[in-house]
């Protein structure tokens, strides 16, 4: 007889935390939930034929009683129609006493008996969602949970999406809005997708003013949950979206425009926007929201109102920069981009109009940019600090049409922006310099340049915002013929400083950094250019002397002496 090594048994089971097997917990699909069994006779209810199945498969004592006292109630439809209040009390009573077992008969038989009475239960409406509502802050199990959504689902589909009740909306909602709070985060995601199946059944005429209720309450506490509504409802399968998907985003953006929370508004749209992008396989399957947007940025930009244009420019710059605007067409980016020149170049458009020509401008491929992008630049330029930043953005982003289209604004702006707002375009010079985008500037520009610097330091003060020049001007230090003689005379001036550290523990732009760093950059120049007019040695002494506590100026001074 051969023998066979021991094998351990194979676990069959896997442990879950309780947390874990909420994450699995979905409502069941609209097909799942439309699917009986078997067809029923006329005088038939779903109710009852479901209740003598749970019969045969659930021994909870909550139930059982419940199947006893209802059984005769409901043997056939017209009993059930003539006794259906009795019913729902008894379902209620039941519900009271019922564990965790029990709970999945008895939400399983609701759903059948909304499914038979339908309207004829909107009496009991309030007080059936009022106790259901009691059952969500309750660790349930998985499959009850389960239940209970789809009961939910079933008492909505069947009374209060017929109802047509703008007043029966509120009142649920406000339900949901008091308890969903203390729930698990993972029920309140559960939670979200019954109302975004209830989205998608709502009348158009109601479904508006349910977006508005939902999106009224995106705050801290109920932002998660308002975002997987809308996400939710948008869905659909084979990464696509839901037919009703742009009559939804269309009025979330629109009281977005007009909302009195702009930040809560803007953050919930931003969260369904991108959530739908990357569900979107691509443009095609994207439409139904870019459009919508697209309409709604001509028909804002039209108005006067510079609020609501802001607001527009970043909704649009979402849609424009996640997955780096490819699930927006040509045409689209073309049509936004063509109206970029009649926008208003205010202070409170600044920050919306950077992110909008940013975000669209590296959407766009060298069609896009030939057509649109010389304008949106020029455009630009009119305001210099949006142009200054607007170019060190696509800078940082490696656009691909920089040096065609951005490059020769700076070659012809940087001279006259030097003398309007000099520190904004040195940041602007030393961060292009660092990307090396600076190399081919030719040598009038560089002359010119080496022009402004030279009287500019020559009278050298100390201040902050001399020293952050200062720190641009180091950076570009190879672009300029002749500094040395300039940083000679600006370390001269620092090390006649009487209280270095004091002055070291007010400010940043201390003289122990100015030291130093303008040392280092000397050492990194020709040694003829300085070795006459620097005493390495008497300014060692003072530097040991009053610095010698400071790391940043032994370090420039270090390379200095060993190059002497």
């Amino acid at each position: 007889m051969d023998s066979h090594p021991e094998e351990r048994p194979a676990k069959r089971f896997k442990h879950q935390s309780y947390k874990d097997t909420l994450k699995e917990v979905h409502l069941p699909s609209a097909l799942k939930q439309t699917k009986f069994d078997h067809d029923i006779g006329d005088n038939d209810s779903h109710f009852h034929e479901a209740l003598l199945h749970w019969q045969e498969l659930n021994l909870a004592p909550a139930f059982l009683k419940f199947a006893r006292d209802a059984d005769m109630l409901s043997a056939s439809m017209p009993l059930l129609l003539h006794n259906w209040k009795d019913i729902v009390d008894l379902w209620l009573g039941a519900l009271d006493k019922s564990d965790d077992e029990g709970l999945k008969a008895l939400l399983d038989l609701f759903q059948k008996l909304a499914h038979d009475l339908r309207t004829t239960l909107a009496p009991e409406y309030p007080r059936v969602l009022k106790r259901l509502l009691q059952l969500l802050p309750r660790s349930l199990s998985a499959d009850a949970l389960t239940a209970l959504l789809a009961t939910f689902s079933a008492l909505f589909k069947y009374v209060l999406v017929p109802s047509v009740d703008s007043e029966l909306l509120n009142q649920a909602w406000a339900a949901f809005c008091d308890v969903l709070p203390n729930c698990h985060p993972e029920v309140q995601r559960a939670t979200a997708e019954v109302w975004g199946a209830t989205l998608r059944r709502l009348k158009v005429s109601l479904r508006d003013d349910c977006v508005r209720l939902l999106a009224a309450r995106s705050n801290d506490h109920l932002g998660d949950a308002c975002a997987w509504i809308f996400v939710t409802a948008c869905k659909s399968v084979s990464q696509t979206l839901h037919t009703a998907t742009a009559s939804l985003i269309g009025p979330l953006v629109r009281f977005h425009l007009s909302s009195d929370a702009p930040e809560d508004s803007f953050t919930l749209v931003r969260r369904v926007l991108t959530a739908l992008i990357h569900h979107c396989k691509g443009p095609e399957q994207f439409a139904p929201v870019s459009e919508v947007i697209v309409s709604l940025y001509h028909e804002v930009i039209k108005d006067t109102d510079v609020e609501k244009t802001g607001r527009v420019l970043d909704v649009v710059s979402v849609v424009c920069s996640v997955r780096q605007g490819s699930r927006m067409t040509h045409k689209q980016l073309s049509a936004l981009l063509a109206e970029y020149t009649t926008l208003p170049l205010t202070d409170t458009l600044h920050a919306s109009l950077l992110k909008f020509a940013t975000s669209a401008l590296t959407a766009g491929e060298m069609a896009l940019w030939m057509a649109h992008g010389r304008k949106v630049l020029e455009r630009s330029w009119e305001r210099p600090l949006l142009g200054i930043e607007l170019t060190g953005a696509l800078s940082d982003l490696s656009w691909g049409g920089w040096k065609l289209v951005a490059a020769p604004h700076i070659s012809g702006n940087t001279h006259k922006l030097l003398e309007s707002c000099p520190a904004q375009m040195l940041e602007l010079l030393a961060a292009l310099n660092r990307a090396k985008r600076l190399n081919d500037m030719d040598v009038v520009w560089k002359q010119r340049f080496q022009t402004w610097v030279d009287p500019t330091f020559g009278s050298w003060e100390h201040t902050e915002q001399n020293a952050r020049m200062l720190e641009h001007v180091l950076e570009l230090s190879s672009l300029l013929t002749s500094v040395s003689k300039l940083l000679v005379h600006i370390v001269d001036q620092e090390l006649e400083r009487e209280d270095p550290r004091s002055e070291y523990e007010n400010t940043y732009a201390n003289s122990a950094w100015v030291i130093g760093a303008c040392a280092e950059c000397l050492s990194e120049r020709p040694i003829a250019e300085w070795a006459d007019s620097v005493d390495v040695a008497k300014w060692t002494a003072k530097v040991v002397n009053k610095w010698g506590w400071s790391s940043r100026a032994l370090e420039g001074l270090v390379p200095l002496v060993r190059a002497r």
